[in-house]
């Protein structure tokens, strides 16, 4: 029985994600986003197997509290990203 952890589950590709997850079945699926609000709309496609879970993964504490939170996942999808705020193409 698969119990995944997908980081950056608030947009993009993370969403997409928990989707295909979910629709292949999973029994859990933890949802990991810097603010969990971000993730009430694609919890509310299914609570029971959705939970949302606050993971900001560049603070150590976050990190450590998801590892306690989450003990019985079997499959991470490491989608987690970090912003810069600058374009595609940057001249430096």
């Amino acid at each position: 029985m698969a119990i995944a952890l997908v980081t950056g589950a608030n947009g993009g590709l993370g969403k997409y994600f928990v989707e295909g997850l979910r629709a292949q079945g999973v029994a859990k699926i933890y949802a990991g986003a810097r603010k969990v609000d971000a993730l009430a709309e694609l919890v509310a496609t299914d609570p029971q197997r959705i939970i949302p879970i606050q993971l900001e993964i560049t603070d150590e504490e976050s990190v450590r509290q998801a590892a306690l939170n989450c003990q019985d996942v079997n499959l991470l999808i490491n989608n987690a990203g970090v912003g810069l705020n600058q374009g595609l193409i940057v001249c430096t």
